[in-house]
């Protein structure tokens, strides 16, 4: 069903320059939750970087395993994947471990997988097949309203566990790849029109905490000790690091735990105030280069499906990036985005990974017949 076909040319397309993006970052995010673990008071380090580099030997497994795999036969089968991914967001719903107020986790044994995150591989081969007819002609009402069925579901599920953050990429994703494929103009302003005058509507669907969040955005030191208070330390700690930081296990804002969920949504204030400007443009300069390549996989690659999974993948790489360091630097309400590759957990490492092997899938068949499978 799922057979591995890969000769010398496909090996010799292998891309580089996309592993070693993936590999910089992701030892960055290792160095970063090993810092954000340290307490300067007894000198020790919560475990959860050792938990990280074992996430991390499994999703190396699974980049090398989809790049020999490739994305044709799971897109043909995508239809099934999504059936079974909302099953499983169902199944969160009913038996789901709570945890911070939230039912986001599925407990196996002693680890909590986060379907939600997971369902973001299968949104991408899934958005790959049915977008698979671009091209054709630009979409009208009845076109887009035929392909937005397919997002209430995922993004309704999420966004009662809940999960805003994680929800809206979902909605983002599928957005940014129909104006890819090209909407009409008339559409398009009826489109923003209708945002507009939903957005009182979602608002009033909003958690009570997740409207304090939207309000403290617009003006944190309103209430500088209740909820301004997260994203108040974090500006301080990104600008305390000045232009080289302050050192290694140095960061008085992060080790002093003014800083909260400093190992997963605020690991880029970690960052920036141990290693300065200089270690925040190398961050988000390796993000760039990734995101460059994958755009230039994209357009080298002459099968649709696959130009698609690398504009979803990207997608969601540059939106979960830019939201993460935006909400950390007070740019955008904190919606508990993780920073890809680099935020600590299992399932938000894995599903990026796995997602980058598809691309490095598509850049090693680059050269193969759009008909082959």
């Amino acid at each position: 069903m799922f057979g591995v076909n890969l000769d010398r040319k496909h090996l010799e397309n292998f891309d580089i320059t996309l592993f070693l993006a993936m590999l910089c970052i992701t030892v960055i995010g290792v160095v970063a939750i090993y810092s954000a673990g340290y307490d300067p008071v007894t000198s020790t380090v919560k475990k959860y970087y050792v938990r990280q580099i074992y996430w991390l030997a499994i999703g190396y497994f699974m980049f090398f395993s989809f790049s020999a795999l490739g994305h044709k036969k799971l897109v043909k089968y995508s239809y099934l994947f999504y059936i079974l991914g909302i099953l499983v967001l169902l199944a969160v719903l009913v038996m789901g471990h709570v945890g911070m107020g939230a039912r986001r986790w599925i407990a196996i044994g002693s680890m909590r997988i986060q379907p939600s995150e997971v369902f973001k591989f299968i949104w991408v081969i899934f958005l790959a097949r049915l977008y698979l007819d671009f091209g054709r002609e630009k979409l009208g009402m009845v076109g887009i309203a035929r392909k937005l069925i397919w997002v209430i579901p995922p993004f309704t599920l999420v966004f009662l566990q809940p999960d805003l953050g994680t929800a809206g990429t979902f909605l983002a994703i599928w957005g940014m790849l129909l104006l890819v494929i090209g909407i009409k103009r008339m559409t398009f302003l009826i489109i923003i029109i209708t945002m507009v005058f939903a957005a009182p509507v979602l608002w009033s669907q909003m958690k009570p905490y997740q409207q304090k969040r939207v309000v403290t955005f617009l003006n944190p030191e309103k209430d500088p000790f209740g909820s301004g208070y997260h994203v108040i330390q974090s500006k301080i700690a990104i600008g305390s690091g000045g232009l080289t930081g302050k050192g290694f296990l140095k960061g008085t804002q992060s080790h002093l735990k003014f800083i909260p969920e400093r190992h997963t949504d605020f690991i880029f204030s970690v960052i920036a105030e141990e290693a300065g400007l200089v270690g925040a443009l190398i961050i988000i300069s390796l993000f760039m280069i990734m995101l460059l390549r994958i755009m230039m996989i994209s357009l080298n690659a002459k099968e649709p499906a696959g130009k698609l999974i690398c504009i979803g993948v990207s997608g969601f790489i540059f939106f979960q990036f830019y939201v993460n360091v935006a909400m950390t630097a007070g740019m955008m309400p904190v919606v508990g985005i993780p920073m890809p590759l680099v935020s600590y957990g299992g399932s938000s490492l894995l599903t990026f990974m796995s997602m980058l092997g598809l691309v490095n899938g598509v850049a090693m068949r680059r050269f193969d017949d759009p008909g082959d499978d």
